[in-house]
């Protein structure tokens, strides 16, 4: 199973590990060492994170990273065996990140 980085969510992941190792000295790899952690499991079961409810018909889903309170946004396309991951996004921000690239990443039948 592969997993990429789409549009600007690499972007999402530097900046959010970046503002962690800043802001959270107390454990400043938590949110890279749960990222990696979540990555793993989604290429053994990536279906785990729950459908993302308005993007759910686009293959959109939501993990939620516990510790650190981030939720991965990613699809995958089980023809390609690939997870992608849309952002990387706080739920604290308020609002839900734009995931437009997203839509019509999933194939369908």
């Amino acid at each position: 199973m592969k997993v990429r980085f789409l549009g600007r969510s690499a972007e999402h992941a530097r900046a959010a590990d970046a503002w962690w190792r800043e802001n959270r000295q107390a454990a400043p790899s938590l949110l890279a060492e749960e990222l990696a952690t979540a990555l793993r499991m989604l290429r053994n079961v990536p279906e785990m994170g729950a459908p993302y409810g308005p993007m759910a018909d686009d293959g959109v889903r939501r993990l939620l990273l516990s510790r650190t309170r981030y939720h991965v946004y990613y699809a995958y396309v089980p023809e390609e065996r690939l997870i992608g991951v849309l952002a990387l996004w706080s739920c604290l921000r308020g609002k839900p990140p734009s995931l437009r690239h997203a839509r019509g990443l999933k194939k369908r039948p």
